[in-house]
């Protein structure tokens, strides 16, 4: 039976926002991390630009399952102390005073924000260099070596890693394999990002589930490098991204009354959806036209 070598790393968070970028207020949260926050999660762990770049410059794909038990709301304040908002908002420098109420210099806004509570999260990151994993297991003990403490996104969402294990992700297409796919949330890469379909799954088959597959379609963002813009010499992060749909449903049947081949964790009895990140020789998947180097984000 075939089947690829993984570490999977079980990570519990008590609040959680992964922001859908294109969303102002209030700011809504996807389910899930994107691939972005997972990079840079491990980027994190491993501390070291190195090592770092070991992992971004050879074959690297990424699962990511994610649960939640509820959704809230936090209401902030958004300031600005530039001096040109502050004559717009308040018309002199020396008043602060807006309908016979005091004011934050420069302006106010508030800002509701859609948080995750209780959230369970599964990662599973395939390396073609085994060395790669090692320092990932071995760093997540040693926080030392951390960049950071561990997060998602935002930083006061503190991440608390509950287990970690190599396990072997195999093939298969039976239903007690499939039994809890609808238990969370995962992004399924299209088949130009998807991993494995040339040695591992059939390729028209995962495209068929791909177009049958209920869900939102997405691009998710991934690597990025830094470029500078026409307009002035700052540099500013061009994402690549994967298309890919958001789904937490149950797998559908193919043409002739059958279940693709897929991917799974038998022990949890999910199928997980690889989405590859970086090719043999540091080739990300996605769309990128940026003209430096590779980094990664958190």
């Amino acid at each position: 039976m075939k089947s690829i070598n993984v570490l999977k790393i079980k990570v519990f968070m008590p609040n959680a926002h992964f922001r859908v970028i294109h969303s102002g207020n209030p700011r809504k949260t996807y389910p899930l991390p994107p691939y972005s926050t997972v990079i840079g999660f491990f980027c994190n762990i491993l501390g070291n630009k190195d090592k770092i770049n070991q992992m971004l410059h050879s074959t690297l794909a990424l699962g990511i399952l994610s649960r939640h038990d509820y959704v809230t709301s936090e209401y902030i304040w958004l300031r600005n102390l530039n001096s040109a908002q502050h004559k717009k908002r308040f018309v002199s420098t020396d008043n602060r005073i807006w309908q016979e109420k005091p004011e934050h210099p420069g302006s106010q806004t508030p800002i509701k924000i859609e948080v995750l509570n209780d959230v369970e999260t599964l990662l599973y990151i395939y390396h073609s260099d085994s060395s790669v994993l090692n320092n990932i297991c071995a760093n997540l003990n040693t926080p030392e070596k951390w960049l950071s403490h561990l997060h998602f996104g935002r930083a006061e969402d503190w991440a608390m890693v509950e287990s970690m294990t190599k396990i072997d992700l195999k093939v298969s297409n039976q239903i007690a394999d499939f039994r809890k796919a609808n238990c969370y949330y995962q992004w399924l890469p299209a088949p130009s990002a998807a991993f494995g379909l040339k040695h591992y799954l059939n390729h028209d088959k995962y495209a068929e589930l791909y177009q049958k597959m209920q869900g939102t379609a997405v691009l998710v963002t991934s690597t990025y490098r830094l470029i500078k813009t026409p307009s002035s010499k700052s540099l500013i992060r061009n994402f690549s991204h994967i298309p890919a749909k958001l789904c937490s449903t149950s797998i559908p049947l193919l043409s002739g009354f059958c279940l693709p081949v897929l991917f799974v964790d038998p022990e949890e009895g999910i199928p997980v959806y690889m989405a590859t990140i970086a090719k043999e020789g540091g080739e990300s998947n996605g769309t990128s036209s940026g003209q430096e180097f590779r980094y990664y984000t958190g």
